[in-house]
């Protein structure tokens, strides 16, 4: 290497030599003299490299001999015997390769670890500078530096491959049953919180492990561990994170599908018999149809399950779990339904059954909101004139949303209205449809149950009973009603008459 291509390598390296020296030593006047005895000894030794290519990789080989030998003559430096330690700044500067490793390795490292190496290696910071900035000791802040160079480098001897949720995330719905407003919605509709639970269902996995299932880097998941583990989403056993909701997986729902078809088929079979010999209208069969489900599954086959509800730290009492979608979900194809009843200060109450066919499900806004269930139920005792500001504004969200129908000023509900003695006169005439839907429901859910046993951790199997009585809302509601449709048995609302999916029965 000739002169002249040997003083511009050196110059273009010079600030980078001198960054690495100041990491090492504790004044910057040590950091000029070391930064000047490795470029002299480059210089000595520079000529005999034929490569250019060859330059930084011998540059930091000379770098780390003086570096070494500098230490000696400072043996009771502390900082020299705890950077002789850490990582070389070879590993640090090297070539693309190595960059690349190192890289990789350091969006893998924890927090505590992650922020003690940028400090130091990146942001210069002295040891007793970090500690004062993390509010560590310094003699942590060594630990941290010795055992992160451990780690990485550890990890850059190793052949790490990205999982399959990094090309292939997967996409979960995530229900809700409870008295609350689901609080933790947000988070559980966020794809990477779906995605870390997915990952962490069937094994126990570290960060680490985590960040490299996803395909994300570690700083961008952290805070979304911290809030899932907040809300007991996950649980954590030593380092590793473990999934703690159900979840339905794909595999599961085939499964159960697959081994309870008879039974929806049956459910199917004796909805469609009722609506056809009923000669019922299309708004008639729907509410015919939410009125036998909800009598079958909601009333009777509910008294046989014990829904536990813990109190989350919101004070909702609920539980949580998920299901896999699928191109052919119910969800998709529309047919996703939310079930409520809500009652006014008046004991009338409002039933929701709230399929999609309706657009927007709206039963979870009455839910948290006794006003507008006590305005909806007044409108539909005959009450149409409303002074108080707050009931005006009641009356136009129930007027936007289809619920009240607004002629000239005059008020009325777009539901079927019934009193409690009409009701029971109505749904005696499907007392044999609502005994053989729930027995037919009743074997799905037994059988779901024996399946969702083989699929569950070890430490969700308790749920396997409750978890099947809810796989029944897919697999005796949702499923059965889209064969329904399928069969040009139902068709959508089309947006006159009564909204066939929800109705109030007055006290």
């Amino acid at each position: 290497m000739d002169k002249q291509e040997l003083d511009t390598k050196i110059a273009a390296a010079a600030k980078v030599i001198l960054s690495y020296c100041a990491a090492r030593t504790s004044s910057h006047f040590e950091a000029e003299d070391l930064a000047q005895e490795i470029i002299l000894e480059i210089y000595k030794s520079a000529y005999n490299i034929r490569n250019p290519e060859a330059f930084y990789g011998f540059m930091w080989s000379v770098a780390g001999n003086v570096y070494k030998q500098w230490c000696k003559k400072k043996a009771k430096n502390k900082e020299c015997e705890l950077t002789d330690n850490l990582i070389d700044s070879e590993e640090l500067f090297g070539d693309n390769s190595e960059v690349g490793l190192l890289r990789r390795e350091l969006s893998l490292l924890c927090e505590k670890y992650r922020k003690a190496v940028v400090l130091y290696y990146i942001e210069n910071k002295s040891c007793l500078q970090i500690s004062e900035h993390l509010s560590i000791s310094e003699s942590m802040v060594k630990y941290l530096l010795f055992k992160s160079r451990q780690i990485l480098k550890e990890g850059m001897s190793m052949e790490r491959n990205y999982g399959q949720q990094s090309y292939n995330p997967k996409e979960l719905s995530v229900l809700y049953w409870g008295n609350g407003k689901n609080t933790y919605n947000s988070l559980y509709e966020n794809k990477i919180s779906q995605n870390i639970l997915f990952a962490c269902y069937n094994d126990k996995l570290t960060a680490e492990e985590i960040s490299l299932e996803l395909g994300i880097a570690l700083p961008y998941i952290e805070d979304i561990l911290k809030e899932l583990v907040e809300c007991e989403a996950l649980l954590i056993d030593g380092r590793k994170y473990y999934t703690n909701i159900v979840i339905f997986t794909l595999d599961c729902a085939v499964e159960v599908a697959n081994k309870t078809r008879v039974f929806r088929n049956n459910i199917s079979q004796t909805l469609s018999e009722l609506i056809v010999k009923s000669e019922l209208s299309n708004s008639e069969a729907w509410l015919t149809v939410c009125c036998v489900l909800y009598k079958a599954i909601f009333e009777n086959l509910q008294s046989e399950v014990d829904i536990e509800l813990s109190e989350n730290k919101f004070g909702e009492n609920c539980i949580v779990w998920a299901v896999e979608k699928t191109s052919d979900s119910m969800r998709n194809k529309g047919f996703e339904f939310g079930v409520s009843n809500t009652e006014s200060n008046s004991g009338d109450r409002v039933q929701f059954f709230d399929f999609t066919v309706n657009g927007d499900m709206v039963h979870h806004s009455f839910y948290s909101s006794k006003s507008l269930t006590n305005v909806f139920t007044d409108i539909a005792k005959g009450k149409t004139d409303f002074e108080n500001e707050y009931e005006k504004v009641v009356v136009a969200e129930l007027v936007k949303k289809g619920y009240v129908l607004n002629n000239s000023g005059k008020l009325a509900v777009n539901v079927p209205v019934f009193s409690k003695e009409e009701f029971e006169r109505f749904m005696s005439k499907f007392d044999g449809a609502v005994e053989a839907v729930e027995q037919n429901a009743k074997k799905i859910m037994n059988e779901a149950e024996k399946i969702i046993r083989n699929y569950i951790p070890v430490h969700l199997k308790k749920q396997a009973p409750l978890m099947a009585y809810f796989r029944i809302f897919e697999e005796a509601i949702s499923v059965p009603v889209g064969t329904l449709a399928e069969n040009k048995i139902l068709f959508p609302y089309n947006g006159n008459g009564l909204l066939p999916t929800t109705y109030i029965v007055l006290k």
